[in-house]
């Protein structure tokens, strides 16, 4: 097939230009393509000469074989060169960005091609017509020459439509490869500002869990031991994992879990944890470490200079084609709600961003005070699944 063969030319700042080189240009259509369409072409101009013929009631008039070879000659002949044509496009086009005698030289490589297909195409089918019939060629010259100078002009139109047709596949192409550049750059920034974020959350993790052990030294050395090894635990978690900008249900309360089993070291049986989740909704996919600030935070803020039981509850379920997650704990009473993402601690400015950054606007989070005491988030986001369930 000719779109699996290579063919190297030279191109400018457009697709057709000396600066912009394009080593590998595969043709655009398949050898039963280009036959398909040759045929096709041919059978429409078939039948334009045919039609009056049969309007007119005078198909016994009609010479078949002429008709049929002069058409089916000239349009062969084109399907033979189109390659041709094709790989020395930039030989024939007319460019404004380029010099008036460079694009002089193309349209005269244009007339000598379309004189060119007219003398042979002709000639083609007069050799084979000859051949059938009592032609006289010395009495039909005149005609034979007349022909071949009004076909100099329908070819050279139809030379023209194809070089039009390959210049806006050629357009086309450039075009998707620079949507598919624009695309993947977007991509790659987008990766970015997420890892950017992720890892502004690792020192802040890592700074309140120290906080948590120097805590726990002087009080109970051993239980600090513990929560120093939990920890080691955590961190080898987090960076096999630290790749990765989604993660499911399941993988992230997992986290979540091991979290927690630092924090009750420190908290003992004062910590109570609610996770309602149904089963269906363990593959389904979230911001990677999207959880572990909001529970962090209500533990901080809510439970740090308390000595009341510790109540944290998350709530997960799919909500009209969205992921819905709401954590609530029953910390401070009448706690100070921010306006994000102006304000608010950098846990919760941070999910903030992460999300806005993955789904733009088709997010919720939303902060609020719980009755009689205690502090709630709600997250929305759109359901998808991971397809290695």
């Amino acid at each position: 097939m000719l779109r699996n063969e290579t063919i190297a030319f030279k191109m400018m700042t457009s697709p057709y230009s000396r600066d912009f080189i394009m080593e590998k240009r595969l043709f655009p259509f398949s050898y039963q393509t280009l036959i398909g369409g040759g045929v096709a072409v041919s059978a429409i101009f078939f039948l334009q000469a045919l039609i009056p013929y049969i309007s007119n009631n005078q198909l016994d008039n009609f010479n078949w074989l002429f008709e049929s070879l002069n058409i089916v000659a000239r349009y062969f002949l084109w399907m033979l060169i189109t390659p041709l044509i094709y790989r020395y496009l930039h030989r024939l086009l007319w460019q404004l960005d380029r010099p008036l005698s460079t694009n002089l030289y193309s349209l005269m490589n244009g007339i000598v091609l379309a004189i060119a297909h007219s003398f042979i195409s002709y000639w083609m089918f007069i050799a084979v017509y000859s051949t059938q019939s009592d032609m006289d060629l010395s009495s039909a010259m005149g005609h034979i020459m007349s022909a071949i100078y009004v076909g100099c002009v329908s070819s050279f139109v139809e030379l023209w439509i194809l070089i039009g047709l390959f210049s806006a596949i050629d357009y086309y192409k450039k075009y998707r490869q620079q949507m598919v550049m624009m695309a993947n750059q977007e991509k790659e920034l987008a990766n970015a500002k997420l890892t950017a974020f992720r890892m502004q959350l690792h020192p802040h993790f890592l700074f309140n869990s120290f906080n948590s052990v120097m805590s726990l030294i002087d009080i109970d050395k051993l239980k600090a031991k513990d929560m120093l090894a939990e920890l080691s635990i955590l961190m080898r978690r987090l960076l096999a994992s630290d790749r990765r900008h989604t993660v499911t249900v399941k993988d992230e309360l997992s986290f979540i879990s091991s979290y927690l089993e630092i924090e009750a070291i420190r908290f003992q049986d004062r910590l109570k944890i609610s996770i309602d989740v149904a089963e269906a909704l363990e593959d389904a996919l979230l911001p990677n470490l999207i959880l572990q600030p909001i529970v962090e935070n209500a533990i901080k803020h809510g439970f740090a200079q308390s000595t009341q039981v510790c109540r944290i509850s998350i709530q997960i379920k799919e909500n009209d084609q969205h992921l819905f997650i709401r954590i609530e704990d029953n910390g401070v009473e009448n706690p100070v709600i921010p306006k994000l993402p102006k304000s608010g601690g950098i846990g919760l400015q941070n999910v903030y961003r992460r999300l806005e950054q993955m789904f733009d606007t088709d997010f919720v989070f939303t902060v609020y005070a719980v009755n009689p005491r205690g502090f709630g988030v709600q997250l929305q986001m759109p359901l998808t699944r991971s397809s290695f369930s």
